[in-house]
């Protein structure tokens, strides 16, 4: 449900708007080359991901439908399309408004859709570069050490490194976690303090943000302990 939501809907969405917003929106204001326009709205998209992000983390609602996402116990590529369809469709809205706004050129929300879902498959994937690439790579793109961290049972690991693409947001706005407590062999995978180990069905996934009340993301975005 994820893929087809992800991969097909949101790139033929997008793009539409895009095309039918062709020389509007902020962009066109300041009558930016077009070169620009497409760095800028690459740019633009990812930051407003990065946000997103943090925000779904914040507002108790919206985690509600966010904590899907989480509830994986064990990371692969397939966890980058485990999301909650309404979260889906909101994330839609929340970039159709953006490129409506900004006048994102068609081809930029192309190129970035494709960077953000090959992003999200490799920052998901269970697998380790070499260190010595790990170090490079992160430095510009999240790899799947720093996002492995993300998903961990830990409130203040969880809340941090939200970034899918570009790695240099959570460094920026001071989201960023170097390293798991315990280092990455004891990172422990899930929602934040769920001692749950079973695997969840597809109808408990889709009735989870409305029948499992998450913890307070007071709690979960402010809290010291571990």
């Amino acid at each position: 449900m994820g893929a087809l939501c992800v991969r097909l809907f949101q790139p033929l969405l997008l793009s539409l708007i895009a095309f039918f917003n062709a020389e509007q929106g902020i962009f066109s204001l300041f009558h930016l080359p077009y070169w620009s326009q497409f760095l800028l709205g690459i740019i633009a998209l990812d930051a407003l991901i990065y946000w997103q992000h943090r925000v779904f983390h914040r507002v108790p609602l919206l985690w509600r439908l966010h904590q899907v996402h989480h509830s994986d116990q064990a990371l692969d590529v397939s966890s980058a399309v485990r999301f909650h369809p309404i979260e889906i469709l909101l994330s839609l809205g929340i970039k159709a408004i953006a490129i409506l706004c900004l006048g994102i050129p068609i081809e930029a929300v192309l190129v970035f859709d494709i960077l953000l879902n090959a992003c999200a498959m490799f920052n998901h994937t269970n697998v380790r570069l070499p260190q010595y690439a790990e170090s490079i790579i992160k430095r510009f793109l999240v790899t799947p050490d720093m996002h492995r961290i993300h998903h961990s049972v830990r409130f203040k690991e969880t809340n941090s490194n939200y970034g899918f693409c570009l790695s240099l947001w959570d460094r920026l706005f001071h989201s960023y976690t170097e390293q798991a407590q315990g280092g990455d062999e004891q990172i422990r995978i899930g929602l934040p303090r769920s001692q749950n180990t079973n695997k969840a069905s597809l109808k408990t996934l889709l009735l989870m943000p409305f029948t499992s009340p998450p913890p307070s993301t007071r709690n979960v975005t402010h809290s010291k302990k571990p």
